[in-house]
């Protein structure tokens, strides 16, 4: 088959594989695809590396068969070719050290004042993996049924993980889709406070109720926030039920699921739970990898899929972090005229020991005390409250497993207490979450924002 009409038709293929699988693994995994032959039944498609083959092979080989049969009904197999053009060392040199030898091109992305909503933040380059695929489809499922379909919907997960960026992509979503015909208002939930203290001390609180009530979308953000703030969960509550009762769409962040959020009406906490709770999880390796190379190539750094993969493979907490790492590596290397795997393998382990620090017991303190929303003297002292035994008790036992402490320093943190009191309330701890989700997921919680 002649080339034109080749490519010709593969353009149809892309378009047809659009409907039947999501924007942004479609960019992630079809770019730099396509085909070099067709022969006896056989189409050749070029591909730019071993992860996209294997990735083609195993998880669209099929549902790619079908789709290009339509347009070439002899097609019998697919032959996947890897063209290393890219990969290797001599193209780095020619592209990554060039580029860095004059000052980047920078697009600013300035955020809308209307909405409060930063442009740069798309479905388009959200990149979907296992960890975050059902969160990705209840946003879709919120921007094509306003205020019918999951509402509200509640996205909960650790830090560094795109929580703001899908809030922030279902609002721009809406005013691409939608435009003039629908107001949406972003905002953090410490904005949302900030601005009820600053109404009511400048006393136009009906000025900060319209803004925030006549509207068609409220997203806000990291509402585990509002835990002990009273006044912003009344507002917060008058104002959902507000929106809910004219069918008006809201969409939460958190840190936690509702439930775990401390020291909350019942009433609010119930609010939360009453439309669709979805987590997003730490992204696994081919997802961190797909991650790394749509913003190499957003950022032109030009590194080869090997640096990629390999840090793909040892940074694994967040997407924040996963992001500083290229960033790291494409400027030390730079540095370099030449470079080889142990060069690449020394500079993220560089990285990842500036970013792990020993975790002081105040740091722990302090997290724990908040989380609970408890002074952090009610936890050193010897008080035998209800409220204060469980969150000390979770303390110790993260004293010993984060800090490594050994049991008598944390006794003598807390108060001179004996070493069999804080042996018992560590295996206490230990047990328990074995047997017990919500402690479980708490203690996960907690860990997160101490590592991190």
């Amino acid at each position: 088959m002649e080339n034109n009409l080749l490519k010709e038709n593969w353009s149809k293929v892309l378009d047809n594989l659009e409907k039947k699988i999501s924007k942004p693994t479609l960019k992630t995994w079809f770019v730099n695809v396509e085909p070099i032959q067709f022969f006896n039944g056989v189409l050749k498609i070029n591909v730019p590396n071993k992860l996209v083959k294997n990735w083609l092979e195993s998880k669209f080989n099929i549902i790619l068969l079908k789709t290009i049969k339509e347009f070439l009904p002899e097609l019998k197999a697919i032959e996947y070719i890897i063209n290393n053009q890219n990969n290797n060392q001599e193209y780095y040199k020619k592209t990554v050290i060039k580029k860095f030898s004059y000052q980047q091109k920078l697009t600013i992305f300035e955020i809308n004042p209307s909405t409060n909503l930063n442009p740069k933040y798309r479905f388009e380059n959200f990149v979907v993996g296992s960890n975050n695929d059902l969160a990705f489809a209840a946003a879709q499922g919120v921007v094509n049924n306003l205020g019918e379909k999951f509402n509200p919907l509640f996205i909960y997960g650790g830090v560094g993980l795109g929580k703001t960026h899908l809030l922030q992509a279902i609002g721009n979503e809406i005013i691409r889709k939608y435009g003039l015909n629908k107001k949406v208002r972003y905002a953090t939930t410490e904005q949302f406070t900030n601005d009820l203290i600053n109404s009511l001390k400048n006393q136009n609180i009906d000025e900060f109720r319209q803004k925030f009530r006549d509207i068609d979308v409220l997203i806000l953000d990291d509402v585990h926030f509002l835990s002990g703030k009273n006044k912003s969960q009344e507002e917060l509550f008058h104002t959902f039920n507000e929106l809910y009762n004219l069918k008006k769409q809201i969409v939460f962040s958190s840190d936690r699921p509702p439930r775990m959020i401390p020291d909350i009406e019942e009433r609010l906490q119930s609010r939360f739970e009453g439309g669709l709770i979805v987590d997003i999880t730490p992204p696994d390796y081919e997802t961190r990898l797909a991650i790394l190379k749509i913003k190499n190539q957003e950022k032109n750094y030009f590194l080869p899929d090997k640096i990629l993969e390999i840090l793909a493979q040892k940074i694994v907490k967040n997407i924040r972090e996963l992001e500083g790492g290229l960033n790291f590596i494409a400027f030390k290397l730079s540095r370099f005229n030449n470079y080889d795997e142990d060069k690449v393998i020394n500079l993220i382990n560089e990285y990842l020991r500036q970013n792990i620090k020993k975790v002081s017991y105040k740091k722990i303190l302090k997290i724990v005390a908040d989380f609970y929303n408890l002074k952090e003297d009610d936890l050193l002292k010897k008080l035998r409250k209800k409220e204060v035994i469980k969150p000390r008790q979770v303390l110790i036992y993260l004293l010993r497993d984060i800090g490594k402490f050994s049991y008598s320093f944390i006794g003598e943190i807390l108060n001179k207490r004996d070493h069999t009191t804080i042996l018992y309330s560590y295996e206490k701890i230990e047990k328990e979450i074995k047997e017990n989700i919500d402690l479980f997921q708490e203690i996960e919680v907690l860990k997160e924002k101490i590592i991190n």
